[in-house]
Parts: C-alpha cells; structure tokens; sequence
C-alpha cells in the first residue's frame, strides 16, 4: 500500500513537471514486479529522482541524498515524508547505510545516483563503489537507469522532453569481495547507464563504448 502523502506529492510532481515537459518512460518491463532493488541512475538535476520515480508508478520508491537537501525548510520536510533517506557525503555514515538496507530488504526499491554529485557539465561521471556494496549487503540487484532532458527543462510556454529509460536487472554476486572486483560490477552498472544516454552524455564511460 502507498501513503496518502506520497500519493499526493507524486501527483504535484507529476503536475509540475507536465507543465514543463513531457515525460517519456522506456524499458518499464525491467522493474522488478516484487521486491526491493536499487535504482541506479546518471544525475545532471533535482528533477532526476522525481523523473524515475514518476516513470515508476505504483511503486513506492525511497531516495537516498545528500544531508544538505533535508535541511531546506520546505523542500526537506517532503523528502522526508516521502521516505527520502539524508546522507552526510564524505564520511562513512551508518545511521544512513542501515537505513537503506532495511529499505531495501523490506521490498522497497531506493534510488541511489552512482556518481556520488550532480553533473555540472551533464556528463556521466565516474562512478563510486557506494551502490555496489549496498547491492551486496541487502542482497538485492541493481535497476540500470538513465535520465534525459531534466538539465534543460524549459518553461509552460516551451516545453521540453524528458526520457527515462530502465535497464534490465545486474545481479550483483555477494561473493566478491576487494577493489578489483567491485570494480567490475560497478563498470558493468555503469556502462549500461552510459550505453543508455546520448553519445555526449557519456561522459567518463565514452571512450569504453566507442571501442
């Protein structure tokens, strides 16, 4: 069952965003019917986890951002009553951690943005390890997604297109343990992302996929 409250922030978002541009969602067939999973998107825009979460209905999904975002006044308190999860970036923060994997492991997908910031020029940046451990300590798989549109939303008098497009699920195996490993779970995740996106927006991950 979805909150009263997050049924009625959904729908102001879908409000605002319909005014400023259509939404284009691909590859819905890819969301996991049950269970919970971590979305893994690129991030150029706040409008980012509102995008994936509209492209996403019926699911109640849970965000994880940064500290600085939930102490906005407004802004803050409906992150919070629509499950957002704060995190203080550059330090290891387990309140935050815990509260994801009990997300997670509740059957609640969580949208985790790999590149750890937002994208200042709209190019995907490296990704960090982050999303893979928490694939690893909730045990389960990583959604694939990619935002396109939301850096340049335009006004009610000039409309603007944005896409979400998901991926199939990455099964990410507990078993790996180590940088090196990781590693290769995470280029796996992010190249899908960037394989997703416009060739100039692949940003770190063009030169892989141009090979």
């Amino acid at each position: 069952m979805v909150p009263l409250i997050y049924r009625i922030v959904s729908f102001i978002c879908r409000v605002l965003l319909g005014m400023r541009a259509r939404l284009v969602v691909e590859g819905q067939e890819h969301l996991p019917a049950t269970g919970g999973y971590i979305l893994a998107s690129n991030h150029v825009s706040n409008w980012d986890p509102v995008a994936l979460s509209l492209g996403s209905p019926g699911h109640l999904i849970g965000a994880l951002g940064k500290q600085e975002l939930f102490e906005l006044p407004i802004l803050g308190r409906i992150a919070s009553a629509v499950g957002g999860i704060p995190v203080r970036r550059g330090e290891a923060d387990r309140e935050a951690l815990a509260r994801c994997k009990a997300v997670l492991q509740s059957g609640q997908p969580l949208i985790i943005l790999p590149e750890g910031t937002r994208s200042r020029s709209g190019e995907l940046l490296e990704g960090k390890h982050g999303v893979i451990a928490m694939a690893q300590l909730a045990n389960v798989p990583i959604v694939p997604a990619a935002v396109i549109g939301t850096k340049t939303l335009g006004w009610p008098w000039r409309r603007s297109t944005v896409i979400v497009r998901y991926a199939a699920p990455i099964v990410v195996d507990r078993k790996i343990k180590g940088h090196e490993g990781r590693q290769i779970a995470l280029d796996t995740t992010m190249h899908q992302i960037a394989a997703m996106l416009p060739p100039t927006m692949r940003g770190f991950y063009k030169q892989a996929l141009s090979v």
